[in-house]
This record gives C-alpha cells, sequence and structure tokens, in this order.
C-alpha cells in the first residue's frame, strides 16, 4: 500500500513540476515515419485544392499520422501521386499554398483533391 501511495505521489509531483515548468508529456506515436516523394509513382505537378475538409497525413495511407485538417478550398500543389491518379485508393502528396498548414508538405487521399477536366 504504501510503495503504492509513493508512486502515486512521485507521480503527481512531476505532473505539477511539468505545469509549473511548461513542460508537456508526450508519449511515442505508434504512426509509421513520415514519407516523401519517393513514394510517388506518377508526377502530376498541378496547382488545385481540396474539395473537402480533409486528414493531412505524413505518408500515403491511413496508417500514417495526421498531422492536422485541410479545410475545404484549401489550396495546394498536387506534386505527385502515391497508386494511379484515377483510383480511389491513390494518395497524393502536396505542398499546402493557403490555410493553417500553409508550406507545410504532406498526403491527402486522392479522392479529396479537385482535378481539373483536362487532366
Amino acid at each position: 500500500m504504501q510503495a503504492r501511495t509513493s508512486a502515486r505521489l512521485a507521480v503527481t509531483t512531476m505532473l505539477a513540476l511539468s505545469v509549473v515548468a511548461g513542460v508537456t508529456a508526450t508519449t511515442a506515436s505508434a504512426a509509421t515515419p513520415a514519407v516523401g516523394a519517393s513514394a510517388c509513382t506518377t508526377s502530376v505537378k498541378l496547382n488545385t485544392d481540396v474539395n473537402t475538409t480533409v486528414r493531412f497525413r505524413t505518408g500515403p495511407g491511413t496508417k500514417y499520422l495526421a498531422t492536422g485538417q485541410l479545410a475545404k478550398g484549401t489550396k495546394v500543389y498536387w506534386a505527385c501521386n502515391k497508386g494511379s491518379t484515377g483510383s480511389a485508393k491513390s494518395w497524393g502528396l502536396v505542398k499546402v499554398k493557403s490555410g493553417a498548414h500553409k508550406n507545410k508538405i504532406g498526403w491527402v487521399a486522392r479522392t479529396y483533391i479537385n482535378t481539373p477536366m483536362q487532366f
């Protein structure tokens, strides 16, 4: 019982000190590490936008960490694609051109990237 009380006191003290010091505790992410253009299978090179609010990820798939969301209409430069550009299962590597994630590079599910008629 005394060991449990001591452990609780230690944890409570550490949390209190971290709050006072302005430090936050973080836990390791189980997500797969970030993936860049080396994962691309098709070059696209197109300025466009996203057609709905969509998760912005560190790699081409849902197993990758979502680092935020892009709002509908966010302007992006679509650099390349993993998978066929016509496939609903493919992912686009984009550089964000507007909004909260401006100038960040990440992955968006292809379905949510607007494609011009002539593409």
